[in-house]
């Protein structure tokens, strides 16, 4: 630490503790961003071509001196007032406020790295939370859920009948004659696999735009597997809907419900923009994969849905089994450094939006599939 020669340009001195209130410390551990020498009677601080002068009543001159050699940034302001103050705390907090006030200090405090995997940790606890209060009770997994004792009934399909358009929109989540005990509807399990078969189709509007937006060839590398082993999914939904009648044609002339289209908008949106919150999205689907995948093909298999629909479905669920595509997302997350706390912050409200979309999709299924007759929204029929 440098000391300067002269105080002669000094135009006034203020006291060194200063008894009136100030702002509060905006720095935890203090570095001293300056040269330093000490008089008898004042302390001239000199930076960037400036003096500052400070009276050095209050203290010695050697315990000021001992303060400003230990304010090198390796030690808190807790531990300074403990050091050299510690019946009377204030008086080094007012040094410190004197010398932050004229930019005489430098913020060390130590740099804390919040790694992608501890991010990723923290985002699937709170997502597990929401979808426990949400999903998990909707109007589409009670039914589904469902394992009554005796069967449960079966209402009639009929493919290319007029749906029914009543508007349930704006009903709440109790609808009426809702079969939680009795009856799950086909068409409500079809409509399941209409829907995803909608959304997975479509997996290029974000697949290709976040490969484009990692700067990391391991992480573009592990992304490439991740899709890997996505792929087919969507052939599978086609072979199990053709094994109920339901061709490549039928689906090329019908439309997804709104809320699976928004589904689509909102992940290609965030592959564009935020890729960080399309990849913990879609670790939130493949982790509810396997466990709503199993949810589905045991009621699929309680109803006794045609074999030749059932089978593509029980290969989706196996595909889900090993848990190989969340492990390759925990492995991404695990090659990012560091996230941001205003980077963690938005991630975690946009993950509420996609809870908050992700429930509004299957409470669609339910609320349209389970009172037509009709499965598919045909352009053609417009």
């Amino acid at each position: 630490m440098e000391s300067v020669t002269s105080n002669s340009n000094l135009d006034q001195t203020q006291p060194l503790v200063d008894g009136k209130s100030k702002q509060s410390l905006t720095i935890k551990y203090p570095k001293l961003a300056c040269n330093i020498n000490i008089y008898p009677d004042q302390i001239v601080f000199y930076r960037d071509g400036q003096y500052f002068g400070f009276e050095t009543s209050g203290l010695s001159a050697e315990t000021l001196q001992t303060l400003f050699v230990m304010m090198d940034g390796t030690r808190s302001i807790e531990e300074l007032q403990e050091l050299f103050a510690p019946d009377n705390p204030e008086v080094i907090k007012s040094i410190l406020q004197g010398l932050e006030e004229q930019a005489l200090l430098d913020d060390a405090t130590p740099f804390k790295v919040h790694s992608g995997i501890d991010t990723l940790l923290e985002l699937e606890d709170f997502t597990n939370d929401l979808l426990q209060t949400t999903v998990e009770g909707n109007l589409f997994w009670k039914p589904i859920k469902f394992d009554p004792v005796g069967g449960t009934g079966i209402l009639p399909v009929t493919i290319g009948q007029q749906p029914n358009t009543g508007d349930r929109e704006n009903q709440a989540e109790s609808v009426p004659n809702a079969p939680y005990e009795s009856e799950l509807p086909l068409t409500v399990l079809y409509g399941f696999a209409i829907e995803h078969y909608h959304l997975s189709c479509h997996r290029w509007n974000w697949d290709f735009p976040v490969l484009g937006t990692q700067n990391y060839t391991k992480v573009q590398q592990l992304i490439n597997q991740l899709y890997g082993q996505e792929y087919g999914e969507d052939q599978l939904w086609l072979k199990a809907l053709n094994g109920i009648g339901i061709n490549d044609q039928d689906l090329k002339d019908a439309i997804a419900l709104p809320e699976t289209v928004a589904i689509g908008n909102a992940l290609a949106y965030w592959a564009n923009s935020e890729p960080l919150v399309l990849l913990s999205t879609l670790g939130v689907l493949k982790r509810q994969a396997y466990h709503h995948l199993s949810s589905y093909l045991a009621a699929c298999e309680r109803v006794n849905v045609e074999s030749g629909f059932i089978d593509p479905i029980r290969e989706l669920v196996n595909r889900n089994i090993t848990g190989e595509s969340e492990n390759l997302i925990h492995r991404i997350f695990q090659d990012i450094g560091h996230v941001d706390q205003q980077t963690r912050q938005r991630l975690g409200d946009q993950i509420y939006l996609f809870i908050e979309m992700y429930n509004n999709f299957y409470r669609a299924i339910w609320n349209y599939y389970s009172c037509t007759s009709d499965l598919l929204r045909r352009v053609s029929a417009l």
